[in-house]
């Protein structure tokens, strides 16, 4: 009986067993995850992760399938890889589940596209005058610096190389990369992303392509007084704020510098707890397109902002590397606006003396 048996099942007769895909069932164990499992895994707290289910629920495509992989798993899944920074395949296996990476692939992109959909929920720039007086406030309270409506810098996330426009991606590092550029407000807060141009933009040329820009301009030429901060390698405007090179020691100029350099650290320090919360952003270069890197950068800015208003605790900080400036990162200029140069010195010039005689 035991070689007829062997036979049939080698003919592959009835007899033949069959290997079916284990059935992912919904259970009570992946919604009540333990906080400290969660925060280690994740980079969220159960209250967080029950907040982002509600958020996401709505726009992640439903699993259509009796057997299909539970919504609840597949947040659990692209958390995990924003947090960890590891590869599809390994997250695959987390939660005891042999998932494929063709299947972690997807499920990533979905709830990546989901969390992209609802970014303007959650990264919002001050669109009223009440707002932007907040702001300020903020600013003025923790770095004694006035007007000040949100801090600017850029940070590199590394990609693989692209198929097309490689150029577009060679950063001065000598790698492949999205130029993020990032504006927080004085709480670490991300009001403003622009995730649309390679490592080969510096990042006046990306400031100048921003929309924000047009806008910050435009309520300037209104008669109100905001302006953003920023480093020696953004154009010196009424309406953005820059060091002054060169300054001599117990002067205005050297006064004015001490606190923009204090108010400017809050984005450095900003996108270091953003970074060192969703690993994914510098751990290894992103394999994906250009196009698809970028949404997981602003998905990752959302997760920043969720986590700082749920006041889950600081991950440790990444480090920044630093690379010496090139001389065509300086101010980029053109025929057309010297005036706003020289307008923006002078409204820097006065700065400097309320400074000075307020101290």
């Amino acid at each position: 009986m035991n070689t007829l048996l062997k036979i049939q099942l080698l003919r592959g007769s009835t007899y033949k067993e069959k290997i079916a895909r284990p059935h992912l069932k919904d259970l009570s164990n992946c919604i009540n995850l333990p906080d400290a499992y969660l925060l280690k895994a994740c980079g969220v707290n159960r209250f967080l992760f029950h907040k982002l289910l509600r958020i996401l629920e709505p726009v992640v495509p439903k699993t259509q399938r009796s057997n299909g992989i539970p919504f609840t798993l597949k947040v659990l899944l692209t958390l995990s890889f924003l947090n960890s920074g590891s590869h599809q395949k390994s997250i695959g296996k987390d939660f005891g589940l042999n998932i494929s990476q063709k299947s972690v692939s997807r499920i990533i992109k979905y709830v990546i596209e989901g969390l992209n959909m609802v970014l303007n929920n959650w990264i919002c720039f001050p669109s009223s005058v009440m707002l932007r007086d907040e702001i300020k406030e903020g600013f003025y309270r923790r770095y004694h610096f006035p007007e000040t409506i949100g801090c600017i810098n850029g940070t590199y996330v590394e990609i693989v190389c692209p198929r097309d426009d490689e150029e577009a991606f060679y950063d001065k590092n000598g790698q492949y990369s999205i130029h993020a550029q990032i504006i927080c407000d004085a709480e670490l807060r991300i009001i403003a992303i622009c995730c649309r141009f390679g490592g080969a933009a510096n990042n006046a040329y990306i400031w100048n392509r921003m929309n924000i820009k047009t806008f910050i301009e435009d309520i300037n030429r209104q008669g109100e007084t905001s302006w953003i901060v920023g480093d020696f390698k953004y154009p010196q405007r009424a309406w953005l704020m820059t060091p002054i090179l060169h300054a001599t020691q117990d002067t205005p100029e050297s006064q004015y510098n001490h606190f923009h350099s204090h108010t400017k650290s809050c984005i450095e320090k900003c996108i270091s707890r953003l970074k060192g919360q969703w690993q994914c952003l510098h751990k290894r270069p992103l394999h994906y397109t250009p196009q698809r890197a970028a949404k997981i950068i602003n998905a990752c800015a959302v997760l920043h902002n969720l986590c700082l208003k749920a006041g889950l605790p600081e991950p440790t900080p990444y480090i920044e590397k630093e690379f010496a400036p090139l001389i065509s990162e300086m101010t980029e200029m053109s025929d057309d606006n010297i005036n706003d140069l020289y307008i923006g010195l002078e409204v820097r010039r006065q700065l400097a003396e309320k400074i000075y005689y307020s101290v």
